[in-house]
């Protein structure tokens, strides 16, 4: 059975640690924040993860808006006008697959369409792979990839990833990370 513990952001799939989309682009090096400072990027990521929260309450139809950080509105209202009338297969679940030996829990899934929210000053180049992992995940070979970049002024840009190749090339990173991992020295 696959758990997801949010804190430590680890899955394990009975008891077993098993390598995350992100870990493994970081881990082959696609995923790097050198020079910028611990402070600037613990604050990015609690504000990215605080983000995807609220949109995810607000799709759950669960969020408490008075409890709502004001920075966080001109995000929410991004989403709020991307989503629209849109109904989700998938919010934030967690999935690992069998074969590949992986997890990830992509933000959104409708239909055939993989979603991912980045509330960055810009979208990485890694999120088409990270995209192209979630389409694996969720077993959707032919998998509609997009990131929705949700930015301060309220406004959204969406990115399609629709180069085919980024399947072969995450697989060859998870490669490239087992061997990693399994040959690591200390």
């Amino acid at each position: 059975m696959l758990e997801f513990s949010e804190k430590d952001h680890v899955y394990l799939l009975d008891g077993k640690v098993i390598p995350s989309c992100t870990q493994i682009l970081q881990g082959v090096g696609l995923i790097q924040f050198n020079g910028v400072s611990p402070d600037v990027l613990e604050r990015a990521a609690a504000f990215g993860t605080a983000a995807h929260r609220a949109c995810a309450l607000d799709d759950l139809g669960d969020l408490d808006e008075q409890s709502l950080d004001p920075n966080l509105k001109p995000y929410l209202d991004a989403w709020r006008t991307f989503r629209g009338d849109m109904k989700f297969d998938a919010i934030e679940q967690p999935l690992w697959h069998p074969v590949y030996g992986f997890a990830g829990c992509p933000d959104r899934v409708a239909g055939n369409s993989i979603i991912e929210i980045k509330t960055s000053a810009v979208v990485p180049a890694w999120a088409q792979l990270q995209t192209a992992g979630y389409a694996i995940l969720a077993d959707i070979p032919t998998a509609r990839r997009i990131v929705v970049h949700l930015k301060p002024n309220g406004s959204y840009s969406i990115i399609e990833h629709k180069d085919r190749k980024n399947r072969a090339v995450f697989l060859s990173c998870l490669t490239a990370y087992q061997w990693r991992i399994k040959n690591a020295t200390t």
